[in-house]
């Protein structure tokens, strides 16, 4: 049986592939000038505190700023276990990401970013909505309905009896800032690709699980392509590396690697429909399933308001269940 640590060790084969397939006549059509993919995170906020890097953004004209406003709403309610030696994770709150994120093109091909968001954790709107759309798909509720045994919000990790981290009352802090600078290949009118170095910087709050309190460094590489006229294709496979962790520092892995695949086509009029998966390996090591490798699936739409600006809606399940939220929802403005 293959397993998640296996399938994540073959990013960049699967992106070479994919970059592969992108230079064949079949795929040399007609460039895509909106944007391949939604601004999905894992909503998870033992991972937002580890600064995985955003994912790539089309390129502002050289010399000009390109600007994202995004807001991500998500909701879980879970308990987690490792048996041997035994360890706890109890989760039930909702949380809110939102960022901003400046990107400067330097010239044709080089473009530098930076990102700063703000996280809260508390007790939101989502949880009736998504035990009614649980019921209408069939899905367990799992410790939804009361039966978490305590009321929202909650969040504690909990090892051989000693309680490693807790939180009980809502929050707000600042998220890690991101930083990265890119640089992009045009192969074609059809095919790009290209490489990002991005570094996170610890401005949050340990105390407030908005940071991990530890310094990361991450490259990736990326590539985006045309098919079938007017399907665009995107694939990123990267490896994150971080030191100095604050949260959970005796399980923290100092290295995560991270893929992302992305399709995009027109729906109707300025609409487009994106399907999107993003994954990344365990950020911590020997623990409970919701700390460990997580996958988020995404439905989303978008739709151009004018020439340079876009409007951007997600629907995010985790795949695997249970390991990161239950549902998510991000809504982004890109201009």
């Amino acid at each position: 049986m293959t397993q998640p640590q296996d399938f994540l060790r073959r990013p960049a084969c699967l992106l070479a592939s994919a970059l592969a397939l992108a230079s064949t006549p079949a795929a040399c059509l007609a460039a895509a000038d909106d944007a391949v993919w939604l601004p999905v995170r894992d909503q998870n906020p033992f991972a937002l505190a580890a600064g995985l890097p955003l994912l790539p953004q089309p390129a502002p004209p050289p010399g000009d700023v390109g600007v994202e406003v995004m807001l991500a709403e998500a909701n879980s309610q879970l308990k987690s276990f490792r048996r041997d030696p035994p360890m706890e994770v109890v989760f039930g709150a909702e949380t809110r990401e939102t960022r901003l994120v400046l990107t400067y093109a330097l010239d044709a091909d080089w473009t530098a970013r930076a990102s700063l968001g703000d996280e809260w954790i508390g007790v939101g709107f989502l949880d009736k909505p998504i035990q009614h759309f649980h019921d209408l798909i069939g899905a367990p509720q799992g410790y939804r309905g009361g039966r978490l045994g305590e009321r929202p919000p909650v969040v504690r990790v909990v090892e051989n009896g000693s309680v490693l981290y807790a939180l009980d009352r809502p929050g707000q802090a600042l998220a890690p800032l991101l930083l990265g600078l890119a640089r992009e290949w045009a192969v074609s009118d059809s095919m790009r690709y290209g490489l990002s170095l991005d570094a996170k910087l610890a401005t949050g709050s340990t105390r407030r699980l908005s940071d991990d309190g530890a310094y990361g460094v991450s490259l990736a590489a990326f590539g985006e392509f045309t098919v079938f006229d007017d399907v665009v294709l995107g694939a990123r496979a990267g490896y994150l590396h971080s030191r100095g962790n604050d949260l959970l520092p005796g399980h923290a892995r100092t290295s995560s690697e991270f893929f992302d695949v992305s399709a995009r086509a027109p729906l109707f009029g300025r609409w487009s429909w994106v399907l999107q998966y993003d994954v990344h390996s365990a950020l911590y090591a020997e623990v409970p399933q919701f700390l460990g490798y997580a996958g988020v699936f995404t439905i989303g739409v978008a739709r151009k308001l004018a020439s340079h600006a876009e409007l951007m809606f997600g629907v995010s399940e985790d795949v695997p269940i249970a390991h990161t939220q239950d549902v998510s929802f991000v809504a982004a403005l890109r201009f």
